[in-house]
């Protein structure tokens, strides 16, 4: 039997916050060798200007310094645009 991936839930939270928040959950999930790390941020239009605004800052996050240096190897807009799915580098392999 598979081991379930591991998840993050990122709704309702500030874009400072969700970052910390993401931080640890793929620090934790390279941790324990898991493969990737779903990353639920939700469409994005529970907002006034109903524009999302966290995915695509936790996107350009993930893609960019941070997010590498914390073992991102891809991602993936996955379940309608709601979440990512992220792949991980496994602690010790390099880039």
């Amino acid at each position: 039997m598979p081991t379930p991936q591991p998840s993050v839930d990122l709704h309702g939270l500030r874009p400072d916050a969700a970052l910390r928040r993401l931080a640890q959950a793929l620090h934790t999930a390279r941790l324990q060798g898991a493969a990737g790390l779903l990353v639920i941020t939700g469409k994005g239009l529970g907002n006034r200007a109903q524009k999302p605004v966290l995915r695509g800052q936790v996107e350009d996050w993930l893609r960019g310094p941070e997010g590498k240096a914390l073992g991102v190897r891809g991602l993936d807009r996955a379940r309608s645009g709601g979440a990512l799915e992220v792949h991980l580098r496994l602690p010790g392999a390099r880039p």
